[in-house]
């Protein structure tokens, strides 16, 4: 048991690293390519922070645990917004400008709703994988396009995201590097994690939900504080909201295009529906202003907590 939890602390280091890795090559690769740093700040990093998601659900899918897959991404969105915008919010009040989170937010709650329209006969399959991927893809498309519509200042906060100067050697280096430590810190995790449900009696549904997805949302929360503290609530904002559409239309959709899995009925039921009532609440925190304020923030926290205890002791 000893073991199997440094295994599980183990894999979650290696891929919060490779995830940092990954991020920094891959920015200062599209920086060199001509890509503008608002372009990078808003699909590049977000797609970094997201790195853990992704890998951790195809290795846990190949492995046949399906339910670590499925629970990481349910139990990263729920993260997200209960967590890592709660504690930013603590840390200090958001005042967003972006106008894209007008639109992206409710394509927030839209593509849990997809999800949960999908899920609705107890399986995701290669189909219903492509209908994600094709939102994914239109979801790119929307969101290049979206750049002409931004303030300077909004383009400029944003835009730091991808601030920094490596060689490009370097950056190629970190790129590769931090593919394999994904692959790897991934397995570890999934193995470890698995062992670890069995070892404590509970699915590997709630370990999913809970350990992993925490574990795999740790770049979202370290961003997430960084950002609020420097007052960068466009940041904060928009990388929750691109983190639950890229774990959702992405992560998901990739997934089970490679390997189809089924669904309980208490998930199609009641832990999607859950996700949906989280998406919700951050369309209310920003409806106002699109203001979150540190008591909307206690209350995200607060709920989420109440979420994870009522999920340990089914």
């Amino acid at each position: 048991m000893l073991v199997n939890c440094l295994l599980l602390v183990l894999g979650l280091v290696v891929l919060t690293v490779a995830a940092e890795a990954l991020t920094r090559g891959a920015v200062r690769v599209a920086r060199g390519l001509g890509v503008s740093p608002f372009i990078i700040g808003f699909t590049i990093v977000g797609f970094g922070t997201s790195a853990p998601e992704l890998v951790v659900c195809l290795s846990a899918a190949l492995q046949g645990t399906s339910d670590i897959a499925l629970g990481n991404v349910v139990g990263s969105n729920v993260a997200n917004i209960g967590l890592v915008l709660g504690v930013a919010a603590l840390v200090r009040p958001l005042a967003a400008r972006m106008n894209f989170l007008r639109v992206e937010v409710p394509l927030v709650i839209a593509a849990s709703l997809l999800l949960l329209f999908l899920a609705r006969d107890n399986r995701l399959g290669r189909g219903d994988g492509a209908v994600l991927l094709v939102g994914f893809a239109a979801l790119c498309v929307y969101m290049v396009r979206s750049v002409r519509t931004e303030s300077p200042e909004v383009k400029e906060e944003v835009g730091t995201a991808a601030a920094g100067h490596l060689p490009l050697w370097l950056a190629c280096v970190l790129l590769a590097g931090g593919l394999a430590g994904l692959i790897g810190g991934a397995h570890l995790l999934v193995t470890s994690a698995v062992d670890i449900a069995r070892d404590l009696g509970v699915s590997e549904w709630v370990i999913g939900l809970t350990v992993v997805a925490v574990g795999t949302s740790l770049p979202e929360i370290a961003a997430g504080v960084a950002a609020a503290y420097r007052g960068q609530a466009d940041l904060v904002l928009g990388n929750i909201a691109g983190s639950n559409l890229f774990n959702i239309l992405l992560v998901l959709g990739l997934t089970v295009a490679v390997q189809p899995v089924r669904l309980s009925d208490s998930v199609v039921m009641t832990d999607i529906p859950l996700m949906v009532m989280f998406a919700l609440m951050l369309l209310v925190t920003i409806a106002n202003g699109m203001v979150v304020h540190r008591w909307e923030g206690a209350i995200l926290l607060t709920g989420y907590v109440a979420y994870v205890a009522w999920q340990v002791s089914r």
